[in-house]
């Protein structure tokens, strides 16, 4: 396993962002699932 962070500071604002893959899927999946759970109940 890798020790590099999921995620890191931004280089331009507050917060952090995704630095790898790991980080991406985690960020991606609930708006994936908001958007999914929208469109089938509408």
């Amino acid at each position: 396993m890798s020790d590099k962070k999921w995620f890191g500071p931004k280089r331009v604002g507050v917060g952090l962002r995704p630095q790898t893959w790991q980080g991406w899927v985690i960020t991606l999946a609930p708006a994936i699932v908001i958007v999914v759970v929208t469109l089938v109940l509408a």
